[in-house]
């Protein structure tokens, strides 16, 4: 049958043309709304020549052609129909789909843990570097930290840390609808040094447990709280007595239940990252492996916590540099299917996609290229894994909870050992692209 056949035999089990309202085709498939879906023929379009499948969501039916032969056959429908054809684009209806498919409560939680810290990134870079710049200055000029220059650069590069705890909780409070400066409050209060050694209930308290885990739980904790009280204090009295109640509840539960409970979690993390880095540093990979599809589920932004909450631990974060490798062995990947493909729009799409996904933002590349490809998808997983268990092999550390790609090397314990990580990655990734294949769609 000729594409002309195929879409008239499509228009009749649509209901015919009066039952269609819209018409636009991806890569891969033909999509059409319609008035009611009730009138499609779904079976007989699914045992329709050159149908591969159908999906129906609401009132879309779409048509799963294959690669190249969405363009030409939605052309004919809408030649037949007078319906004009626009042609969208693959990724950004397949990350729209996932935003939706993903947008659940817990996600949309992480989702507000990562707004928590996106706004400090500037911070933790400008401090990193120059904690860089500070910890070379002192190895290669010793006496530096004794000088009034050392003590400044000193302040510097450690002051975003120092004062962390205190910023998580204003950005947590406001994040979470409370009051930005009651959660700063609550941060400070538990990580006074006066609560250290005083009992409560039989535990013992102390400054900082649980670090900014514990902030931002009983920071968001807090919001809700406040905006609970508020609902239901007279409008005399809500000035005074909410801010007082939020913080006395918030302070007692946050040092009997969250401090220690979050302490609780944190040991458990620190250890067993680092377990991993010094007594199976091979199985790191493993984190990489699913990092992707945490990725594309959202649920990685729980990490930016974990990691700094392991630099507040340890000093270092020796997770930050593992999961990064993803991103590099999606570059590999991609950098294969640039190479191979012979669709003119494809490559033109890795092209741009590859410079900012070296740079760490590997969304253009995800929902572009390797998501709607299958294989290369699997490829840069594969190729991460490897890439991540060679960091972890070298114990390569990030001195700051949340960065990646090329420049992440500059803030590193080992700049040279991480760009080595990387090249593993780019070419693990490459070269599993290279091994699974991938079908390469049609020029349009």
């Amino acid at each position: 049958m000729t594409s002309q056949d195929i879409a008239s035999t499509i228009i009749g089990y649509m209901g015919t043309k009066d039952n269609l309202k819209s018409i636009y085709n991806c890569y891969t498939r033909v999509r059409m709304t319609v008035k009611d879906v009730d009138r499609c023929d779904l079976e007989a379009l699914k045992k329709l020549e050159g149908i591969l499948g159908t999906v129906v969501e609401g009132d879309s039916v779409q048509l799963v052609v294959g690669p190249g032969k969405s363009a030409k056959l939605a052309g004919a429908i809408s030649d037949m129909t007078g319906i004009r054809n626009e042609e969208v684009e693959e990724a950004e209806l397949l990350k729209q789909a996932n935003r939706e498919k993903n947008n659940t409560p817990f996600k949309r939680v992480l989702k507000k843990v990562a707004s928590v810290f996106v706004p400090i990134i500037p911070a933790f870079i400008a401090c990193g570097l120059m904690v860089a710049i500070y910890e070379a200055g002192y190895v290669f000029f010793p006496g530096l930290e004794e000088t009034d220059f050392g003590k400044i650069l000193s302040a510097v590069a450690y002051s975003v840390f120092t004062i962390l705890p205190i910023i998580v909780g204003y950005n947590a409070a406001k994040e979470f609808g409370g009051s930005p400066i009651l959660g700063a409050v609550l941060a400070s209060i538990l990580n006074a040094s006066a609560i250290t050694g005083v009992h409560l209930l039989g535990i013992e308290c102390a400054a900082g447990r649980g670090g900014v885990i514990s902030v931002l739980i009983v920071a968001a904790l807090g919001a809700k709280l406040e905006r609970m009280i508020r609902n239901v204090m007279p409008e005399i009295l809500d000035t005074f007595l909410t801010p007082l109640i939020t913080i006395f509840v918030m302070t007692f539960a946050g040092l009997i239940v969250f401090q220690p409970v979050a302490g609780f979690v944190s040991d458990a993390v620190g250890n067993f990252v680092h377990y991993i880095i010094y007594q199976a540093p091979a199985l790191a990979g493993l984190a990489t492996l699913v990092y992707l599809p945490l990725v594309m589920t959202g649920m990685h932004h729980g990490l930016i916590a974990v990691n700094a909450q392991l630099i507040a631990d340890f000093g270092v974060t020796y997770l930050l540099p593992v999961t990064c490798m993803a991103g590099a062995g999606q570059v590999g990947a991609a950098f294969y299917v640039y190479l191979k493909t012979k669709n003119s729009r494809l490559k033109k799409v890795c092209k741009n996609a590859l410079p900012v996904g070296m740079l760490g933002i590997g969304e253009p590349l995800m929902w572009g290229v390797t998501v709607p490809l299958g294989k290369p998808f699997l490829a840069s997983c594969l190729g991460g894994a490897v890439g991540g268990s060679a960091m972890a092999i070298m114990k390569v550390a990030a001195k700051i909870p949340e960065l990646s790609g090329l420049q992440l090397a500059l803030i590193t314990t080992s700049p040279v050992k991480y760009l080595i990580g990387i090249a593993i990655s780019y070419a693990a990734g490459f070269l599993f692209a290279m091994l699974l294949g991938f079908t390469d769609p049609e020029e349009e």
